[in-house]
């Protein structure tokens, strides 16, 4: 599982099951010492039949997301 730094969190992308489909989902943890985790679907109303697929969409976007912060999304 590969994990990006964005400034106070850590970001993955994973697979969750609801109901016998997938959902693809960007994992934020906070820093320590924090302990938070929180769990953000990738698109809203998009599910997968297989957990790989949702793996490698989850995926793709915390890598988007984390291109995105690194280029100065997040700068006022």
């Amino acid at each position: 599982m590969t994990e990006f730094d964005i400034g106070e969190f850590f970001i993955r992308g994973e697979a969750r099951e609801v109901d016998g489909e997938f959902q693809a989902v960007i994992v934020m943890r906070a820093k320590p010492p924090l302990t938070a985790v929180t769990y953000h679907q990738v698109e809203k109303d998009r599910w997968f039949k297989t957990s790989e697929g949702a793996a490698v969409a989850a995926a793709d976007s915390a890598k988007e997301l984390k291109d995105a912060v690194d280029a100065g999304a997040l700068k006022a």
